[in-house]
């Protein structure tokens, strides 16, 4: 099935060209993919004794054991030469088509052995590089020198920390991350095997006595079905598996079928470029290289879900139809959701409640346009900025569960944990409401010598309050989603009874519950936004 990827990514071009977008754009894109991909993607697996020592390594890693893979590297560089249009079309054609050849040429070796070659300080000048990048770009308004100042104290300190025994010592696994395999010649692997033969009597005699299966000879490596022997393994050697795809392996061949038919389609339709292309692919790359790890580290997959497909079908069987009721049994889940329901709408309320009495007079406080009178008002902005970007940093769910241990179960920690978190929300909008007034107003108030509090009460407020009330009534619309989910971990609400009927396997009784948040998140939008259409 791997011929599915460069089909989509080839149907990203046609699409492209039918909508008259540009093919360039693309092009730029698959060739920055292919070089980000051959530094830092896991191509192939390379196998140990046990499954934590297995080695995934990057295209780059992979050179000293198939140099041919330094094309891919190659194809990205002459997708992003400055050729006439037409020309960079073929260019970019063929150079897809390459990389194509050379994948499948890859999938198709056989099994090697290689030997691991750490390469120390490669990740730790990566993560050092990456963060002076971020700087230097973040100080750019500086000027030149100094964000190259910048960037150069950043990252060389970076590294110096990270490479050192202190960043070692926090982070073990940068020592020696990026590895090289270095193939294991062919007179070499035959003493390997020979050697290993030669062990088996000795290592069969010791698994019989702990019951296990008896081991047979190997006469190639294709006789090993699975990992490597662990006398192997030990000498640092790794059972490289060509077909063993990683998702740098179906991504680079989606980024050549992408570029082999935007070439082609540049190369037919030159006019298919647009100012601004080389940003724009330098953009498409980047949310590339960010998604494509994401979705596997997330162990996305479509297999799973239809896998798990029975397990809903013997959920909807089991909830439907809702049980309303059980007198006999003294059960009244109906009555139960209504009332917990309830509780959750009056968390709700009071923790919204709260943060907007924190939250309107700190909003005075963190606006720009009303402190920038002195260095003492400068400098109550700045922190009450950092606490709201602090504060927004702790997720609510994070805060019940520390006040769930500090006052127990129940909805006062909930309450808590929303109003907190919420000041900071409030806060930040309210303030930001307040920095986009109408100077007019204030400018005649302080014109005839009002004072602050009047400037405040009849120049910002009246501008401000309408704001407000929609603000806070938005975030009331979050704090009742929120509290829904607090309730999983002991504070109280519907949410608590959701968890309590899952857990006893009442699935009837936790439909009840399901459908009322539906039902109740509905009016409180519709009641929302009839509110904010009458108020703003």
């Amino acid at each position: 099935m791997t011929w599915v990827f460069p089909v989509l990514g080839a149907l990203v071009a046609v699409l492209t060209s039918i909508s008259r977008g540009s093919a360039r754009r693309y092009l730029y894109a698959s060739g920055l993919g292919l070089l980000v991909l051959f530094f830092a993607f896991p191509f192939s697996s390379a196998l140990g004794y046990l499954s934590r020592e297995a080695v995934h390594p990057t295209p780059a890693g992979l050179l000293p054991s198939y140099p041919l893979l330094g094309l891919i590297a190659l194809a990205g560089l002459a997708a992003l030469a400055p050729w006439p249009r037409r020309l960079h079309g073929w260019v970019g054609a063929l150079a897809g088509l390459a990389v194509l050849a050379l994948i499948y040429g890859w999938l198709a070796r056989p099994v090697f052995l290689a030997r691991v070659v750490p390469l120390p300080g490669v990740m730790e000048g990566a993560i050092a590089l990456g963060l002076a990048l971020l700087v230097g770009l973040a100080a750019r308004g500086r000027g030149w020198i100094v964000s190259l100042l910048v960037a150069l104290l950043v990252g060389g300190g970076s590294y110096v920390l990270l490479a050192g025994p202190t960043g070692h010592t926090y982070f073990p696994r940068l020592v020696g991350y990026y590895k090289l395999l270095t193939p294991v010649s062919e007179p070499e692997t035959r003493a390997l095997i020979e050697r290993y033969n030669a062990g088996l009597e000795k290592a069969n005699a010791l698994r019989a006595e702990i019951g296990l299966k008896k081991l047979e000879p190997i006469g190639s490596l294709a006789d090993l079905e699975g990992g490597l022997p662990k006398d192997l393994a030990r000498e640092g050697v790794r059972l490289v598996r060509p077909p063993s795809l990683r998702y740098g392996t179906l991504a680079a061949l989606f980024l050549a079928g992408l570029m082999l038919a935007s070439g082609f389609f540049l190369a037919r339709k030159p006019e298919l470029a647009e100012e601004g292309d080389l940003t724009g692919g330098l953009v498409a790359a980047g949310v590339f290289a960010v998604l494509v790890p994401s979705f596997y580290a997330t162990e996305f997959s479509l297999a799973k879900l239809v896998k798990g497909w029975p397990f809903f079908v013997n959920f909807l069987d089991r909830a439907w139809p809702p049980r309303l009721a059980d007198p006999a049994h003294n059960v009244f889940p109906l009555q139960e959701v209504a009332s917990q329901m309830a509780l959750t709408v009056e968390i709700a309320l009071v923790g919204t409640f709260l943060a907007m009495l924190f939250a309107v007079p700190t909003s005075f406080l963190a606006a720009r346009n009303l402190t920038r009178g002195s260095a003492l008002t400068r400098a109550v902005f700045t922190l009450m900025r950092a606490f709201y970007n602090v504060d927004r940093g702790v997720d609510t769910l994070i805060l019940a569960l520390v006040f769930v241990a500090a006052v127990g179960l129940g909805p006062f920690a909930g309450v808590l944990a929303m109003a907190i978190h919420s000041i900071a929300d409030l806060g930040k909008l309210y303030s930001e409401a307040i920095e986009n007034v109408e100077k007019g107003p204030i400018e005649a108030l302080e014109a005839v010598g009002a004072s602050g509090t009047g400037v405040v009460r009849w120049a910002i407020l009246p501008q401000v309050l309408p704001l407000f009330v929609a603000y806070t009534l938005y975030r009331f619309e979050i704090n009742f989603r929120v509290s829904i989910v607090l309730g999983f971990v002991g504070a109280g609400g519907i949410g608590f009874f959701i968890q309590n009927a899952m857990a006893s396997g009442m699935y009837d009784q936790m439909i009840i519950g399901i459908i009322a948040i539906v039902l109740v998140v509905n009016l409180i939008d519709f009641g929302s936004s009839w509110l904010r259409s009458k108020l703003v």
